[in-house]
C-alpha cells in the first residue's frame, strides 16, 4: 500500500474595503430595509418631538398638548416602521441612523439630545419588538 501525500495552498484575497469599515457593511446590507420602512421618518418625528418637554412648555397647555398630540401619533407608526425592518440588527441601525441626522442637523443638542439618545436605545423594546435594547455610540452626541 503506497502512501502519496500531496499539499494544497489556498490564498484568501480581501479586499481592503471588506475589512476597513465593518460598519459600513452592515450600513448597506441594511438600507434597503429602513428605505422599505419609510427611513423611520415616524421614529426620527416621535424622537425629536418626545424629548422636547422643557420647564417653559410646561407653563403652555397648548403646545404642550400638541406636542403631546404630535408624538403619541408618531410613536405607533414609528412602531410599524420598526416592525418592518425584519433584521434586528437592521433596526438598531435605522434608529443609529436617525439619530446621527438628527445631531447633524443640530435638531436635537445637549438635555434633549441625552433624552432622544435614551429613548432610541429603548425603542424597540418600548415597541415590544426584538432587541430589547439598541447600542448606539454616535461621535459626540454631547
Amino acid at each position: 500500500m503506497a502512501v502519496t501525500a500531496s499539499s494544497f495552498r489556498t490564498t484568501v484575497i480581501i479586499a481592503e474595503e471588506d475589512v476597513a469599515n465593518p460598519r459600513e457593511q452592515i450600513s448597506q446590507r441594511c438600507q434597503q430595509q429602513v428605505q422599505r420602512a419609510q427611513n423611520l421618518r415616524s421614529c426620527e418625528q416621535y424622537l425629536r418631538q418626545s424629548s422636547r418637554f422643557t420647564e417653559e412648555e410646561e407653563e403652555e397647555e397648548e403646545i404642550m398638548d400638541q406636542q403631546t398630540r404630535g408624538w403619541r401619533q408618531a410613536f405607533p407608526r414609528c412602531c410599524e416602521q420598526l416592525e418592518q425592518i425584519q433584521d434586528e440588527q437592521c433596526r438598531c441601525e435605522g434608529i443609529r441612523q436617525v439619530m446621527q441626522q438628527q445631531q447633524q442637523r443640530g435638531e436635537l443638542q445637549g438635555r434633549e439630545m441625552r433624552e432622544a439618545l435614551l429613548t432610541a436605545q429603548s425603542l424597540p423594546g418600548l415597541c415590544r419588538i426584538a432587541p430589547q435594547q439598541c447600542q448606539i455610540r454616535t461621535r459626540s452626541l454631547f
